[in-house]
C-alpha cells in the first residue's frame, strides 16, 4: 500500500482558455468550443485524481512560475516537496483514458520503486511519479519536455538517480482533433464521451464550464487533506 500521508497527486495544467490557444480539438470550432473541450478534460482528470485516495494538488496557469515548461513544472514539484510530501505523482489534463484504477496502480508502484512512468504513444509521458530523493530540479528543468524524446530521456534520468523505474502500459494523449477522434473510440466514461461527442458535432453549443480545478490563491492549490506536519 502507498503511504497516503506523504504522497500527493499533482495536476499540472493550463487553464481551459490557454489550452484552447495552443491546441485545436475542433478544427472548425470557435475558441470557446475548443476551450469547452479543454474544460471537460480538466474536469475529468480532476475527478479521477480526487478519487485516488491521496492528497490532490492542482497547479494551473495562474500558479505557475518560470519561462519554460520545464521550469514551471519543476517549480511546482519543488514547492510540493518543500511542503512535506515524499512522493509525487504528476499528471496532465490530456489523457482521458487515465482512470482512478490506473492512478492507484501507479501510486503503489511509486511506493515500491521510487519512480513510475506512464508512456504516451507520442514519445512523451501521460504520468510520472518520483520520490523526493530521486528528484533534481535543475536537471529536470533541462529535460526535453514536450518532445518525442522525453519518455526515454526521463527514464534515463531516473535510472541515473538510482531509481528502479516501473513502466505502466502506454496510453494516447489528446493534443489535436485527430487525437480526440481516436480517444472517443476508446473506453471512456459515458458522460465524458457523450459531452465530447456533442462538442465535436455542435461546437457552438458550448456547455457551462465545469468548476475550476483549483481554488484562489498563489502557489499550490489547497490539497484535499493537509500536507504532513513535521
Amino acid at each position: 500500500m502507498f503511504p497516503t500521508a506523504r504522497t500527493a497527486i499533482l495536476l499540472f495544467t493550463r487553464s481551459a482558455g490557454q489550452d484552447a490557444a495552443h491546441k485545436r480539438f475542433i478544427s472548425q470550432g470557435s475558441r470557446a468550443g475548443n476551450a469547452a473541450v479543454a474544460a471537460q478534460l480538466i474536469a475529468h482528470t480532476t475527478a479521477v485524481g480526487r478519487r485516488a485516495g491521496v492528497d490532490f494538488l492542482c497547479v494551473d496557469s495562474a500558479r505557475q512560475t518560470g519561462h519554460t515548461f520545464g521550469e514551471r513544472l519543476c517549480g511546482a514539484m519543488q514547492r510540493a516537496f518543500a511542503s512535506g510530501y515524499e512522493h509525487l505523482l504528476v499528471i496532465g489534463n490530456d489523457c482521458p483514458q487515465l482512470d482512478t484504477a490506473r492512478l492507484r496502480q501507479a501510486l503503489a508502484a511509486l511506493a515500491r520503486t521510487g519512480a513510475v512512468l506512464g508512456p504516451a504513444t507520442d514519445g512523451g509521458v501521460y504520468l510520472l511519479g518520483v520520490a523526493r530523493n530521486h528528484f533534481d530540479a535543475s536537471a529536470w528543468a533541462a529535460l526535453p519536455w514536450q518532445t518525442a524524446t522525453l519518455g526515454r530521456t526521463l527514464a534515463h534520468q531516473l535510472c541515473a538517480s538510482g531509481a528502479a523505474v516501473q513502466l505502466l502500459p502506454a496510453l494516447a494523449d489528446v493534443d489535436n482533433e485527430q487525437d480526440l477522434a481516436f480517444a472517443l473510440r476508446q473506453a471512456l466514461p459515458w458522460a465524458l464521451r457523450r459531452t465530447l461527442r456533442q462538442l465535436r458535432r455542435s461546437p457552438a453549443a458550448v456547455p457551462a464550464s465545469p468548476a475550476p480545478a483549483g481554488g484562489p490563491g498563489a502557489g499550490l492549490a489547497q490539497p484535499r487533506r493537509g500536507p504532513p506536519a513535521y
